[in-house]
């Protein structure tokens, strides 16, 4: 197994206020994590720069006043992009332990890894992604919907950008596809994306982005776009629709790895 998206249910052992996000402080509490059994990979994971082989996501759930409560549940989800992390998480987080995120305590009450019990949730392996579409007898959808959950953004040309153009969306699948899987996609993918993907329907608002970096909120997009293709190709469709379905265990944008970009695709 080399992907895999993990959603822990968990709850606080008491009331407190928390910030309204919480990325950072998941990115950490994995990384401790990790370092407590594996120190090595912990540290090769901190160390690296660009694209990194896992996704975080910040504390979902309903809270008051800011604070989060005992008598409520909350989730959590940690993606694996590499066989290496996969394997890590799967015996990082057992019920019945606990978690510590910004200083806070919350119980982790199930841990789930399989779509029948949770859609956020699933595992797979880059092959059996490939497989599905590019063996695919059907032809591929020529219509396809992904949700930005949390705040999602690019960097073009210098300049932060938060409208999830196809070119952008799909770049960033592909990078991540081709920078940990064990046989790249064409690049010439992100310009397919470029000429012949539309956003026909689209329903986003700006949200202000889990932290802060020098001092300036970052902001990025949440919602649902609606990509259609305007040229037919069932290779390229294939490709395309193979890099969406990746897109619950890669993330999009940037700083995935501290709870932007969080994204899936959902029924047309």
């Amino acid at each position: 197994m080399s992907l895999l998206s993990l959603v822990l249910t968990v709850r606080p052992l008491e009331k407190v206020s928390l910030p309204s996000a919480l990325g950072r402080a998941a990115h950490a509490a994995l990384l401790g994590r990790i370092a407590a059994r594996d120190a090595a990979l912990a540290e090769q994971l901190h160390a690296e720069g660009g694209t990194r082989p896992f996704t975080v996501s910040s504390l979902r759930g309903k809270r008051a006043n800011g604070a989060v409560l005992p008598e409520a549940t909350y989730t959590l989800r940690y993606t694996a992009l590499s066989a290496q992390v996969a394997n890590a998480l799967t015996d990082l987080f057992a019920v019945g332990d606990e978690v510590d995120l910004d200083s806070a305590q919350f119980s982790i009450e199930r841990v789930m890894w399989d779509a029948a019990e949770h859609p956020w949730a699933a595992r797979t392996r880059y092959e059996e992604l490939a497989m599905r579409w590019l063996l695919a007898r059907e032809k591929p959808a020529s219509r396809i919907v992904l949700s930005f959950a949390s705040p999602t953004a690019f960097r073009s040309q210098g300049k932060a950008q938060i409208f999830p153009l196809p070119e952008w969306v799909l770049g960033s699948l592909l990078d991540k596809w081709n920078a940990f899987a064990p046989t790249a996609l064409p690049e010439e993918t992100r310009r397919f994306a470029a000429e012949c993907l539309a956003a026909s329907r689209i329903q986003l608002s700006s949200r202000a982005a889990p932290f802060k970096s020098e001092g300036v909120v970052k902001f990025g997009a949440v919602g649902t776009v609606t990509y259609a293709a305007l040229n037919q190709d069932r290779y390229w469709l294939s490709l395309i629709n193979l890099l969406a379905d990746f897109a619950q265990f890669a993330g999009v944008g940037t700083s995935t790895a501290l709870g932007m970009g969080q994204c899936r695709r959902i029924a047309d």
